[in-house]
Formats: structure tokens, C-alpha cells, sequence
């Protein structure tokens, strides 16, 4: 009798063991692990950066033109809005919007002789005022991180003004140039609804050309931005339900 009962005390025993060791080993691997950040839906912020612009002039005196360049450069800031769509564990599309407001500016002083011996001189001065990107990306998304490449359409409006001296009369416009946008970055959620990015954006608009005060001049320009950026991501379903 008393060895049955000994058969009994070790059979609750094991079985005792087995419903506790699996609970001291899940507490043993370390604090739980947070669910990866869900991408998808609406996201709207802000960014901050630098624009590097290359700028090739060429305004006509005396029948030859004059080529120098400005190079624009200066500080940006703005707004950015935009919906992605995470589409598998990994891989994410999207659509975004952005603003920036720029102070990037550049001048060049310049000279003209005709072979006669007239002499035209004075100042070209070049301020982009803002740049605006409405961009496609496709991002590979690595737990918090989302590596990704952009593209789609892109605009720019700039002052552009003439001073010379001499025979001719100088010149000022304010104008919107389109273009191009491509980039590349690099996003991580670093809290619920809330991440942060580095990006890098090329932007081209090609050549346009202006009389300024009756001097035919060309203007062929193209941006470089760096920007880091701060975005709230809105829930799924944030909008009715319905995206």
C-alpha cells in the first residue's frame, strides 16, 4: 500500500514539472517581443535638409552668348503627406506628396565686349523659392526599417533677375518650372505611429528660356536635396473605414 502510494506521489510530481517547465523556459527567453509596425495607411510630417542646385546660364550680348553658372544652394524645410500599402511581410508600395520652401539662392558677375568695344556688364541672380515632388516609392521593409526608391514628377518656382550696365536693360521673373524626381531612403519606426527617415532626391527641369529686358537667356537647372524627416502614421481605417 505504501508503495502505491509512492507511484502516486511521483506521477503528480512529473506531472507537476511538465505544466511548469515550459512556463519557467518562456520566461527564461527575455521580454516578449513587440509585433512588427504595420505600414499600412496614411501618414503626413515634416522634413528639413539642404538643396545643392547646378545651374548653366547663357544670355546673348552683342550676338554671343555669355555662359556662366549660379549653383543655388541653401536651407529647405516643409510639409509631406502620403498612403502606403504594405503587401507582404516585406515589401511595401506607396504614393507621397511634398513641400519644401527653399532659401537656397546663387549670382554670378559677368562682362560682355562687342568687337566694336561696347561693354556690357552686371549681375545674374537666381532664387528657388520652393520645390514640389508628388512621387512614387516601393520600399523592402526589414522589421522597424523601410529601405526604399522614388519617383514621379516634380516642381520648382524660382526668381530670376538680369541687372546689367552698359546697352542693355536689365530684366526680372518669377517663374514654375516642371521636371523629374527620383530618390532614395531610408525609414525607421522608432514608436507607435511615429518614425523618422533620411532621403536623398534628385531633381531635373531641363532648360527653359526668358527674355529678361530683351535678352534671350537660358536657364538649365537640376536640385540635389538631403532631408530627414519626422511622420505620424494614422491607423488602418483612420478615414471611415475605408482605407
Amino acid at each position: 500500500m505504501f508503495r502505491i502510494e509512492r507511484i502516486k506521489y511521483a506521477s503528480a510530481v512529473a506531472l507537476a514539472l511538465l505544466l511548469i517547465v515550459p512556463a519557467g523556459a518562456a520566461d527564461l527567453s527575455g521580454a516578449p517581443t513587440l509585433p512588427p509596425p504595420i505600414w499600412t495607411g496614411f501618414h503626413v510630417g515634416g522634413q528639413v535638409g539642404f538643396a545643392f542646385s547646378g545651374e548653366d546660364v547663357a544670355s546673348g550680348f552683342f550676338g554671343t552668348p555669355v555662359r556662366f553658372s549660379t549653383n543655388p544652394s541653401g536651407v529647405i524645410g516643409g510639409l509631406e503627406a502620403g498612403y502606403d500599402y504594405q503587401l507582404s511581410p516585406n515589401w511595401l508600395v506607396g504614393a507621397e506628396a511634398e513641400l519644401s520652401w527653399s532659401l537656397a539662392s546663387g549670382n554670378f558677375n559677368f562682362m560682355a565686349t562687342s568687337p566694336a568695344g561696347a561693354v556690357a556688364s552686371g549681375i545674374f541672380n537666381s532664387n528657388q523659392k520652393w520645390y514640389d515632388t508628388f512621387t512614387g516609392r516601393v520600399g523592402y521593409v526589414i522589421d522597424d526599417w523601410v529601405l526604399y526608391a522614388k519617383g514621379g514628377a516634380a516642381s520648382m518656382n524660382a526668381d530670376y533677375n538680369l541687372a546689367v550696365s552698359g546697352p542693355f536693360a536689365g530684366g526680372s521673373i518669377n517663374t514654375t518650372r516642371s521636371g523629374y524626381a527620383v530618390g532614395l531612403g531610408a525609414e525607421w519606426m522608432f514608436g507607435p505611429g511615429w518614425s523618422t527617415k533620411l532621403e536623398y532626391d534628385y531633381l531635373g527641369f531641363g532648360t527653359n528660356s526668358y527674355a529678361l529686358g530683351g535678352v534671350g537667356t537660358t536657364v538649365n537647372s537640376h536640385v540635389q536635396l538631403i532631408k530627414v524627416g519626422v511622420n505620424y502614421h494614422l491607423l488602418p481605417g483612420a478615414f471611415s473605414g475605408w482605407f
